[in-house]
């Protein structure tokens, strides 16, 4: 008989994303209890009383929150959390007699989440996987297995490295004292798109977007790495070396292979839609 929670306990589960989370288990007919971040040492019955335990809270408490909650778990029970790293997370939740798969939603809580990405981390799923998958994609989300090692390295590029992209731009903006507005009148569609993304960023939780620099041990070889190619560019430009930087350019453009044409379309949507917005927003001023 294939596994079937009734019960769930969200850790951490009055925050924006545990919020979320609560409410899609509830749609799938689970009873949801939750607990704050920093729960009372008994915790209230919510891990005891739960088939399903699921760590929500700020990256840095996450370990510290599994090492608190694993007296309470027992065999039978299913053990996940919703973290942006996955590695120190699910070699602790392995530590707990529990079932444990990891997951990362890779999107900030929002009304609509089908087609999202999930990671899911199988480490010990037990009989919990086809349940657990099920109930991602029941929401239309996609789940893409990967191991915790494995999630990491991706996400030193897909959140470490172009974060800190981000970030540098913006802080350059600032060191320079660019005239934002000046600049915004003379993007085209294309750096418009590149700007709002940039703003989305710089919109978001600085605690949330530290924790993800800083606590993902993937990120720093990641970072250095690109450093050490930004200041070899940076040194065929102030020696005017054309045929170096038509080498990095030519090489760079090789690696990303048939891609280029698929972004291309891509963008070239995004950008149209962005010419859109922005001309119907000059007419309604």
């Amino acid at each position: 008989m294939a596994w079937q929670p009734r019960t769930a306990g969200l850790i951490g589960g009055e925050g924006r994303m545990g919020t979320l989370f609560a409410r899609l288990l509830q749609e799938r007919g689970l009873r949801v209890r939750t607990s704050g971040e920093h729960p009372d040492p008994g915790y209230g019955g919510v891990v005891a009383e739960s088939d399903l335990v699921v760590v929500t809270v700020p990256i840095a408490e996450t370990v510290p929150v599994i090492r608190r909650i694993a007296p309470y778990l027992r065999a039978g029970q299913l053990l996940c959390d919703l973290t942006s790293v996955k590695r120190d997370p699910v070699a602790a939740m392995v530590q707990t007699p529990a079932w444990v798969i990891g997951a990362h939603p890779l999107f900030a809580p929002m009304p609509t989440v089908a087609g999202q990405n999930v990671v899911i981390c199988p480490e010990r799923p037990g009989p919990c996987l086809e349940w657990f998958t099920g109930f991602i994609a029941g929401h239309g989300m996609v789940p893409v297995t990967m191991t915790p090692q494995g999630h990491d390295e991706a996400m030193a590029f897909i959140q470490g490295l172009t974060h800190f992209l981000n970030i540098t731009f913006a802080r350059t903006l600032q060191t320079r004292r660019a005239d934002l507005e000046a600049l915004l009148r003379v993007c085209s569609p294309v750096y418009q798109v590149f700007f709002a993304v940039l703003s989305r960023i710089l919109s978001g939780d600085p605690k949330l977007y530290g924790q993800i620099q800083l606590l993902n041990r993937e990120n720093v070889p990641v970072l250095k790495e690109f450093l050490d190619n930004a200041e070899s560019l940076l040194g065929a430009v102030r020696a005017q070396d054309w045929d170096g930087f038509y080498r990095v350019f030519e090489e760079s453009a090789a690696y990303l292979g048939d891609f280029k044409a698929v972004a291309r379309d891509e963008s070239d949507f995004l950008i149209e839609q962005m010419r859109a917005y922005l001309q119907h927003k000059g007419k309604g001023k």
